[in-house]
């Protein structure tokens, strides 16, 4: 089995590498840290010189891509499972989501918590940041409907990856009118090793103070 270590800062990326892990059945190890007060502790630059969440040891080597470190296990470790084959007509709409979550869609999606945290005062930037996270919302529930899930309509990494920023978009208030993604995110947490990780993790809130 895999020596793996996971690195893990509450209430940041490392919980997908938690839950892939649970998917997969593969057996790891915790180290967990908490944040500074935002941010990562500077112990965690120790790990791996970003200084970033998560930071997984994977038999001797670190990796610190959330992104990366789910695709790699997948492709190591899935024996087909969490990913469609190769040769399917699917599989490059598959490397499309998995990459889609933090190309095109988390900047967006983060905006507001910048535009909060740095004071910054711009009728143009707030207009062109709804815009933004408008146009993503929108076509990630394009590409849900009458589908349960991204790729093939059956659940594979590609759904695990965007989860969190889907979480985000719900913390900060911007799902109330989009009911095929916030059904969708029912589902996604509905899973056994999504309440494993969870559950192993500890606590999780990405509502940033507005619940």
């Amino acid at each position: 089995m895999p020596q793996i270590v996971v690195h893990h800062l509450n209430n940041s990326k490392s919980q997908r590498i938690l839950w892939v892990l649970e998917e997969l059945g593969l057996d790891y190890e915790i180290k967990f840290y908490q944040r500074n007060p935002g941010f990562a502790p500077p112990e965690m630059k120790q790990v791996h010189p970003l200084g970033k969440a998560p930071a997984v040891e994977i038999d001797g080597s670190v990796m610190a891509e959330s992104g990366a470190i789910v695709e790699y296990l997948v492709d190591r470790h899935g024996a087909g499972k969490l990913a469609p084959d190769r040769a399917s007509p699917q599989y490059g709409h598959y490397l499309e989501m998995m990459h889609y979550p933090e190309g095109s869609f988390s900047m967006p999606v983060v905006f507001p918590l910048f535009i909060g945290a740095f004071g910054v005062k711009s009728d143009a930037f707030q207009a062109y940041a709804e815009s933004q996270i408008a146009l993503q919302l929108d076509y990630v529930s394009l590409l849900l409907t009458g589908y349960d899930y991204l790729v093939d309509n059956r659940f594979t990494a590609a759904d695990l990856q965007i989860t969190f920023i889907l979480q985000t978009a719900r913390g900060l208030g911007f799902l109330g009118a989009r009911p095929v993604l916030g059904d969708y995110l029912d589902r996604l947490e509905a899973r056994p090793a999504y309440k494993k990780a969870i559950e192993k993790g500890g606590p999780f809130d990405l509502s940033f103070g507005r619940g």
